[in-house]
């Protein structure tokens, strides 16, 4: 009992995490403001300080977010996985530690995108690879916090039915098609997810 509540425990936290970047993760455009009149020249200045501290900000919530989330969902996964008595329960906390755990093992890319000025280093493939594991995660953590809802609810609702029926391999399979399911709606994002010339300079490339 009291390993699960750490487990509860780790990944509140890791969400609270991961709602900070959120709010932290829009990308700043740099504006060139040569040949602009003195009145504006200042406007720009002051904003682009703003930025450039939003981009600091950003880069350590990320990094704080790669530290506890990496360590956090690995402690988790551990946990559920080989140390935990095998239950739905574990199951389903398992596959949600799994899909944060890659979201953010990528989290350095992101950091360096943002250090490099908004410059992707990576190439092409990394840059698709990215975003569809960090649109994944998205999709696969809602969709196994739907799944634990629904689960929750039957529990309570039909008791009965639900001890006849609830059991490991069943919870497995639900995870695994909550899996193909993330995989085949973030297909397009690495369909269509490229990079491209940045703003300020046609030779560095940026991540669209």
């Amino acid at each position: 009992m009291r390993e699960m509540e750490i487990t509860f425990i780790l990944l509140f936290a890791i969400a609270g995490l991961k709602i900070m970047m959120e709010m932290t993760a829009t990308p700043s455009y740099h504006t060139n403001t040569a040949g602009v009149s003195g009145g504006n020249d200042t406007y720009h200045d002051e904003h682009a300080d703003l930025r450039r501290s939003l981009n600091i900000m950003s880069a350590v919530i990320y990094c704080l977010a790669f530290v506890l989330g990496v360590l956090g969902n690995g402690v988790v996964i551990w946990v559920t996985g080989f140390k935990m008595k095998k239950t739905v329960n574990t199951v389903w906390f398992l596959n949600l530690a799994v899909a944060d755990f890659l979201f953010t093992a990528f989290l350095p890319f992101s950091v360096t995108y943002i250090a490099l000025g908004f410059h992707w280093p990576f190439g092409n493939f990394m840059c698709k690879l990215k975003n569809t594991v960090r649109f994944v995660n998205m999709f696969t953590s809602v969709y196994i916090l739907v799944v634990i809802s629904m689960d929750r609810y039957m529990s309570v609702v039909w008791p009965v039915w639900a001890q006849k029926h609830r059991n490991v391999r069943k919870a497995s399979y639900v995870s695994l098609g909550v899996w193909v399911l993330g995989l085949f709606l973030s297909t397009p994002y690495f369909i269509f997810r490229d990079t491209g010339p940045s703003f300020d300079n046609e030779k560095s490339s940026t991540a669209t």
